[in-house]
């Protein structure tokens, strides 16, 4: 009894040990990589939700250079990229039609030495125009002390000096035409660290220097205030891949040359046209919250309308999620002091509610939250007191157990204290499994050539050689059916790797054979084996004197007709399914179609092998 004061006191300083871990651990789960991962899931997903409320600019239109122009356009104007009289025809049409501003999504960085006249062409009409904006691009330089001296570039670049007149940087600037006729600004698209891209530049930073991204430059001469900030979230303006309206380059172009069309006469009057291209062969696509595959067209449209609209998103500051996450780490720990686990666990499962719900209200409101993290450190605190007050529950069962043991057999004691069942994971259920058939080729031979001792010892020596296989490859033996094996991945634990560790067993079992083979002394010693993956039903399955933790159905009947295949075609032989289920794990041999007892349709079976380099 004297020990009771001091067994609370060791399990109250556990929690508080528990808790100071955690409150330590909370702002490094920031930077802890599965953490980042999952909180720019949640995030895309909120942004997603946003976006869905929104709508776009009506101001800005964008001119593709879809797959169908490039397609109508090529015979006069040959494969991209086109000549850029194409460019200037449609450009000098959109001044005239007194379009607010024209930005190219395409960099002109070369001079056409093949068609001087259209770059000259191009020049005339930009140098007529102050609303068109060109692209340009910071590169990578291979060695920066040879990159050249951004005090080289000409001042129409549009670099921001800084005091170090000796910084360097590669940019990629219209060179197609004269310095004079630029308007310029980048559209670099830095992706974050998980490849995808949620930010646009306002400026691009070269040391003390400064260049403004393209969509900069178009707010800020339309007397837009520009965050004091170097980039900012996207607020994208639809869920949609085409949040704007989008008009074919060819069809604008044939409204430029007075061909009958669909558009109105003046419908490019007051717009800001965004020229860029969502064709596949040019790869102009991003990886984006919205899309794997999202045109960067658009992206750039999106950065145009959040800076002339002053409609980013903001990220909630990272002291006050912090702030909030300790004050609720607290309450939790003063629950759990007083043994409060029901009311924590409620708690704990309120708070996660609510924050998500929160952070959902927000992102509606422009302000994204990462509350990942803060759950994680409650869920950690709360798994954390779970271990403690589970220590301390089987200390005290061990204390029962020596008391009871005195009266009844120390295993019967433990298991009527325990009372761990393990009916949630041996209870069936229908799920996917990959089948293992194996089986000893011309057994009854061998059988004859030795005695019923020696067969034993063969199959004892055998057995106990393919199960550790079996068993380094993360399967669940099933039974022995004489000289038959029979095992299956994908339970009672979920597997989903699992065809690929069930071949990568097959081919060591078979791996084994010429050693059989010398130990045994049995030269013609063989097996097959077959494979199959399919849904089956595992479980507790016999009566009430005996119980087997097995599979059945047809996924399982199947694999056996499947290693019954294979003699004289294969040692292993597995069905399409498990083919399909090891991706590009291995290579795989076909061997035709079957008919297999009870199937109406024919199983196509394939001989897989470990690939070579």
């Amino acid at each position: 009894m004297q020990q009771a004061p001091q067994s609370s006191r060791a399990f109250r300083a556990s929690l508080w040990l528990a808790f100071g871990l955690v409150a330590v651990l909370l702002p490094l789960l920031h930077l802890w990589a599965p953490a980042q991962r999952w909180s720019n899931v949640h995030g895309d997903w909120l942004i997603r939700q946003r976006a869905t409320l929104q709508t776009p600019d009506p101001r800005i239109v964008v001119v593709d250079i879809d797959d169908t122009s490039l397609q109508a356009l090529v015979g006069e104007a040959g494969k991209w990229p086109w000549p850029r009289s194409m460019h200037a025809e449609l450009l000098e049409h959109l001044l005239a039609q007194q379009a607010e501003a024209v930005v190219f999504d395409v960099l002109f960085s070369e001079a056409d030495r093949f068609h001087p006249d259209a770059d000259a062409y191009f020049g005339e009409v930009l140098a007529a125009s102050d609303r068109v904006y060109l692209a340009a691009l910071q590169q990578q330089a291979s060695n920066p002390a040879e990159a050249p001296l951004l005090a080289d570039y000409p001042p129409t670049a549009g670099l921001l000096p800084g005091r170090d007149a000796r910084q360097r940087g590669v940019l990629l600037l219209p060179w197609a035409v004269a310095p004079e006729h630029w308007k310029t600004g980048t559209i670099n698209f830095t992706q974050d660290a998980d490849g995808v891209g949620r930010r646009y530049d306002i400026h691009r930073r070269f040391g003390d220097w400064r260049m403004p991204s393209l969509p900069a430059r178009v707010a800020q001469d339309r007397g837009v205030a520009l965050p004091a900030v170097d980039s900012f979230l996207l607020d994208w303006r639809s869920a949609e891949r085409v949040p704007y309206p989008r008009i074919s380059f060819a069809a604008a172009l044939a409204q430029a040359r007075g061909e009958a069309g669909q558009l109105p006469a003046d419908y490019f009057a007051g717009k800001i046209v965004v020229i860029g291209t969502t064709a596949a062969g040019l790869y102009d696509l991003r990886r984006t919250p919205l899309d794997d595959l999202y045109p960067a067209v658009f992206i750039l449209a999106t950065a145009i309308d959040n800076l002339l609209n002053g409609q980013q998103l903001h990220a909630a500051p990272a002291w006050g999620m912090a702030l909030s996450g300790i004050v609720l780490l607290l309450g939790l720990h003063l629950l759990l002091l007083r043994e409060r686990l029901l009311v924590a666990g409620l708690m704990t499962l309120g708070a996660s509610g609510a924050l998500l719900l929160g952070s959902y209200l927000l992102v509606l409101q422009g302000v994204l939250v990462s509350v990942l993290p803060g759950l994680l450190a409650l869920w950690l605190l709360l798994a954390l007191a779970l271990a403690v007050f589970y220590r301390r529950r089987r200390r005290q069962l061990s204390d029962t157990i020596s008391l009871f043991s005195r009266f009844l057999d120390p295993k019967v004691v433990a298991q009527l204290v325990a009372r761990e069942n393990p009916q949630g994971l041996l209870a069936s259920r229908e799920c996917q499994l990959t089948v293992l058939f194996s089986d000893i080729r011309g057994f009854t031979t061998m059988s004859e050539r030795h005695s019923a001792q020696e067969i034993m010892q063969i199959l004892e020596n055998y057995f106990a050689g393919q199960v550790d296989v079996l068993f380094r490859h993360h399967a669940t033996l099933d039974k022995f059916i004489g000289d038959a094996i029979m095992a299956f991945w994908g339970a009672p634990q979920d597997n989903p790797n699992q065809a690929v560790d069930a071949v990568g067993a097959a081919l060591e079992m078979i791996d084994n054979v010429e050693r059989y083979r010398r130990d045994f002394d049995h030269p013609d010693f063989d097996i097959g084996i077959g494979l199959h993956t399919g849904p089956a039903v595992v479980g507790m399955v016999g009566t009430s004197k005996r119980y087997d933790y097995t599979a059945i159905g047809d996924t399982v009947n199947l694999a056996s007709r499947i290693e019954g295949l294979t003699k004289d075609r294969a040692r292993l032989l597995v069905s399409a399914a498990t083919m399909q289920a090891c991706g590009d794990a291995f290579d795989f041999v076909p061997h035709g179609d079957f008919q297999v007892k009870g199937r109406v349709e024919p199983v196509t079976l394939f001989e897989p092998r470990r690939k070579t380099l």
